[in-house]
């Protein structure tokens, strides 16, 4: 049986190459046929054409399809490891698109900053047993190309409405923000109001917030302006050599493991890349904030802000527990934050403002379900008539 597999192999190769065909989960696992082959590919194929068909779907039988993920937990990096769909955003340029499930409307995952499809294995396939599920890579991060321009809020919005031209996406989608993916959420939907059916919003970063917070931001941008320098060496060693655990400058790559620990290596391929620390560094850049309070993104979105009418919407803030090292001025960041969200809720008659007490702000991980729950409400409230 093996041999009879390897055999057909041959005339998968034949017409992957025809094709130009990116694998999918489905196959993503099983070898490249040519490179295990020492005569030409062609040839072979046309020895064994007369099964090829067979073969194809005998090798495919034997692998894990991406539905087979609907329904999962906690999504490991064999389902993250390979290309899902590889959309033209402009010739060149791909984006990495990662669905799951059908149905609609299509809820699309954006995740925070230096963020990608990774951020979302304790949602996605769940969201996927009662709608079509999608995160995708920003240029630059995970599996999509490199940036070739500024990672601001205006350019993140523009290459995500090209995805959604491109992509097999119908109809308005339900957005799904993190952090500075919320901001991102929240531009997107500013500019083309048409295309969103809802919003759940986590934690957002939110067009103007660095004036709010005031001389509590301070900390914050030192800490930001001192991780760019370490960045910066980051980016320089790695385009002599992807980074790994051996060879990497301090800092540079995840450890130890974040919140998911079974995507820590699939992480560190990931941010090991040069192109992901070029993009890393210039999104954070457009989202530092200078003295005023004001950064590139705010800049570019907060003009574009307005109501957001009847769209369904929720908010959730994560309430992690107070440390009993607190800094003396926890309660006022705390309470600042509260206030901007509470806000912004309110720019929809239809909007919600939800605490996830214990949550720490990856509140996906942390609270996946009630982040399920508010995704749930959110589609059956665009489903409705």
């Amino acid at each position: 049986m093996i041999t009879s597999i390897a055999v057909i192999m041959f005339q998968l190769c034949s017409w992957i190459k025809s094709a130009s065909v990116r694998f999918s989960p489905a196959i993503a696992d099983a070898p490249t046929p040519c490179s295990r082959c020492n005569y030409n590919c062609s040839l072979c194929g046309a020895v064994v054409s007369f099964v090829g068909l067979f073969g194809m779907l005998a090798l495919m039988a034997g692998q894990r399809g991406p539905e087979a993920y609907v329904g999962v937990r906690d999504l490991g990096p064999d389902f993250y490891a390979q290309v899902h769909q590889a959309v033209a955003v402009e010739p060149g340029r791909h984006l990495n698109l990662v669905c799951l499930g059908k149905g609609a409307p299509t809820v699309l995952l954006e995740s925070g900053w230096g963020g990608d499809s990774l951020g979302w294995p304790k949602v996605q396939a769940r969201i996927a047993t009662f709608t079509r599920a999608c995160a995708y890579d920003r240029a630059g991060y995970g599996l999509s190309d490199e940036a070739r321009r500024a990672m601001d809020a205006d350019n993140t919005v523009e290459d995500l409405a090209r995805l959604l031209d491109k992509a097999p996406i119908e109809g308005p989608l339900v957005l799904v923000g993190h952090s500075l993916g919320g901001l991102y959420a929240i531009h997107f939907t500013s500019l083309h109001r048409e295309r969103v059916a809802g919003l759940v919003l986590m934690d957002p970063a939110i067009p103007g917030d660095g004036r709010a917070y005031g001389a509590l931001r301070d900390k914050g941008r030192k800490l930001f302006a001192d991780g760019l320098v370490t960045s910066e060496a980051c980016l320089k060693a790695a385009r002599v050599a992807d980074l790994t655990p051996a060879n990497s400058p301090p800092d540079c790559l995840e450890e130890p493991p974040g919140s998911v620990s079974s995507l820590h290596d699939e992480t560190n391929r990931r941010m090991g890349k040069a192109k992901f620390i070029a993009a890393y560094i210039s999104e954070t850049r457009s989202m530092l904030d200078d003295d005023k309070g004001d950064s590139i993104d705010t800049r570019q979105a907060e003009p574009r802000q307005s109501s957001l009418g009847d769209l369904p919407l929720v908010v959730l803030v994560s309430s992690p527990n107070r440390p009993e090292d607190a800094p003396p001025t926890w309660d006022q960041g705390r309470a600042i934050k509260h206030m901007l969200h509470q806000a912004l809720a309110k720019r929809s008659t239809r909007g919600k403002f939800q605490l996830v007490p214990g949550a720490s702000h990856m509140i996906q991980d942390d609270a996946p379900d009630v982040v399920i729950e508010a995704i749930r409400s959110v589609v059956e409230a665009a489903r409705a008539p």
